[in-house]
């Protein structure tokens, strides 16, 4: 008697089960697996009681938390080589598997199984009574906990971090749709589409299609970081793309180390000022903070002067104090110790009064880190008084104003940016046209479409190189280790360890006080 299933198509079967996995992938961990993953990763007793480790032949005591499982054997289980140690593969198909297992140093044994896995960790014996290498620690935890670690382990192939199913990938971002914003959102909305449709019509990425979903970036702050925990963590994101995140540094990078939600490109000009290196944020472009280094560096070594008196000139706004010392640290580096910085009450720059001052201090270099309109009010004021010192700010702030400033300064006035327009390469040209052609865009907000563009190329990058088998903490790894990045539309990029700046420098310009142009002044200068 034929099965009632015998005509169908071969590869029927194969789809059921693919449906499966993904029904079977999309499933919450249970109390008892979340228990175990916080042992696992964290290396903490979910019960409370004592958790401890044991390291190397004298066996010395730390706390658990110090060597936590995943710390060597990876959020996957699955262990890589570090140095000469060479992590297990520790998820539970490989553990059981029925033909045991055979290590490098030749030792042999039987396949686990609950108890002898206890055992392993508690006694550092494998299921044969042999000793495990001495690298691997011991670990004494209540029987409670151990019973969660191994149900976690059972499940860790199957506890994919949210955003991910077995065919798609969510990435969010958070961009102005109203308001005086909106045109420059819009523009970047239409870029990451453009570039998504053209992915998704490849196939994806490591097997996966990618939906997009975009929450409201608002000036109202309240209203924009309501928005933003929305969509860092109600919407399921695997990571963030681009999003604006200007007056929400600080909460936006808190979310991202919070809920380990890896966020690329961040579209604002405060990088790091006032904030520690958050593991899970990567700028591609250098923020205020870096482009006054750039100027402090160039001025040390491209304007022949002898420890002059230096002012570094800023609003008490947010995290401004920290972009001026940078500069001020920089210039006493070269050996300016002559170097201050000044400020003025935020959105009050008394104008006359800061010249004549400043003035009557001797000073010859003055870096400017006020806002456009504020840099017209000293410009006048500067000719007014007949003063010519060199004048140098962040263009990116700035730019408008300085183009204009009287012509009393000569050429005495030199501006920083992050880019230039050579950067972008006849591919990248081409890309960011078809963008704008296709989206009836104009090329007014090119820098916002380039740095879009350059976040996800990093993004996409990073995503191929974690693979199928895919997890923040290999994207993480992954964009740790992009070096000398090409994205056709800014310098070079690289990250580490310790480095969430793609770009670290800046290129310096002056302005010809005759035809009010910008003009190269220095080649790309590193601040490394």
């Amino acid at each position: 008697m034929k099965r009632s299933g015998a005509n169908r198509p071969a590869g029927w079967w194969l789809a059921a089960l693919c449906l499966l996995a993904a029904a079977v992938q999309a499933q919450p961990l249970t109390p008892q697996e979340e228990a175990g993953k916080k042992v696992y990763l964290e290396g903490v007793s979910p019960s409370g009681k004592p958790l401890k480790a044991f390291l190397g032949a004298q066996e010395t005591p730390v706390e658990g938390a110090t060597l936590p499982c995943g710390n060597c054997h990876g959020a996957d289980g699955q262990g890589r080589p570090e140095g000469v140690v060479r992590p297990s593969d520790i998820t539970w198909s490989q553990l059981i598997r029925s033909y045991g297992h055979r290590h490098d140093n030749g030792r042999t044994h039987g396949p686990y199984d609950e108890k002898s896995f206890a055992e392993s960790l508690t006694y550092g014996t494998d299921p044969a009574g042999q000793r495990l290498d001495p690298a691997m620690p011991r670990y004494l935890m209540a029987m409670e906990d151990m019973a969660s670690l191994v149900a976690y382990l059972k499940r860790i192939q199957s506890d994919l971090d949210p955003g991910l199913t077995a065919d798609r990938v969510r990435i969010g971002t958070l961009l102005p749709r109203s308001g005086r914003l909106a045109e420059v959102g819009q523009a970047m909305e239409a870029v990451l589409r453009a570039q998504i449709e053209v992915l998704n019509a490849r196939g994806g990425l490591v097997g996966r299609k990618i939906d997009l979903v975009v929450a409201e970036y608002t000036e109202d702050r309240a209203t924009g970081l309501k928005n933003a925990e929305e969509l860092f963590a109600a919407s399921q994101v695997f990571a963030v793309v681009s999003p604006m995140t200007s007056g929400l540094e600080r909460e936006t990078a808190a979310l991202a180390e919070r809920l380990k939600v890896p966020v690329v490109g961040p579209f604002t000009m405060r990088t790091q000022a006032g904030m520690d290196v958050n593991r899970y944020t990567f700028f591609v472009l250098p923020g205020l903070q870096e482009q006054a280094r750039v100027l402090a560096e160039f001025a040390a070594t491209q304007l022949k002067l002898t420890d002059p008196v230096v002012a570094v000139v800023h609003p008490q706004e947010d995290g401004m104090a920290e972009v001026a010392d940078a500069a001020v640290a920089g210039l006493r580096q070269r050996g300016w110790n002559r170097s201050v910085a000044v400020h003025y009450p935020a959105g009050r720059m008394p104008a006359r009064d800061l010249v004549a001052k400043l003035q009557q201090s001797g000073v010859q270099v003055l870096i400017f880190l006020g806002s456009d309109a504020e840099m017209e009010q000293l410009g006048t004021s500067i000719r007014d008084a007949i003063w010519t010192p060199y004048l140098l700010a962040p263009g990116v702030r700035v730019g408008r104003a300085a183009v204009n400033l009287p012509t009393t300064l000569g050429n005495r006035i030199f501006l920083a940016y992050p880019t230039r327009p050579a950067d972008i390469t006849s591919a990248g040209a081409a890309t960011l046209g078809a963008f704008q052609r296709g989206a009836g865009l104009g090329a007014r907000h090119q820098p916002a479409q380039a740095s879009t563009y350059a976040s996800l190329l990093v993004l996409e990058e990073a995503l191929k190189r974690a693979g199928r088998d895919l997890s923040r903490a290999k994207l993480i790894n992954a964009l740790e280790n992009l070096f000398s990045f090409e994205t056709t539309v800014t310098p070079a990029l690289s990250y580490g360890p310790n480095r969430r700046i793609g770009a670290m420098g800046g290129y310096v310009v002056t302005v010809d006080p005759g035809s009010h142009s910008l003009k190269p002044a220095s080649a790309y200068i590193r601040i490394e």
